[in-house]
């Protein structure tokens, strides 16, 4: 297991499979981050309405909420602007899917994903946390 992080991130992870979402948010967890789960589009909207989030977690292919319209349901509900999105998916997308993720630039995850390859694909989508250089200056 790898060390954690020197500081938390609050992390959104939005699947409708059960399995995989509580292991997304049992690897980010044991990564030291805060993690909040959701697997219908009402619970999206209420934890957005909630708090802000350093980084989503979201299935691509989720009935009733699938990437772009889940994307367009993020950006509408952060208010402090919308934060870095990874995607997984289970099997193959089509052209439309294909360029939405073009256009977003977004990373695919290819499920079932291994806990270490998570937890690196979040490190990679984080941004350097200022209280680890606010501790340095103090």
């Amino acid at each position: 297991m790898s060390a954690p992080p020197t500081s938390r991130c609050r992390i959104l992870v939005v699947d409708g499979d059960e399995r995989e979402r509580d292991g997304a948010a049992r690897a980010l967890t044991e990564a030291g981050h805060a993690v909040d789960t959701a697997a219908t589009r009402a619970d999206v909207v209420s934890l957005l309405g909630e708090r802000a989030y350093d980084l989503v977690l979201s299935d691509l292919k989720m009935p009733a909420l699938n990437g772009p319209v889940f994307y367009q349901l993020l950006k509408d509900s952060c208010r402090g602007g919308t934060p870095p999105v990874i995607f997984s998916i289970a099997r193959g997308y089509t052209p439309e899917y294909a360029s939405f993720l073009m256009r977003l630039a977004a990373p695919v995850l290819t499920k079932p994903v291994p806990a270490a390859d998570l937890r690196q694909a979040v490190a990679r989508m984080l941004p350097p946390r200022a209280e680890a250089s606010d501790s340095l200056t103090s």
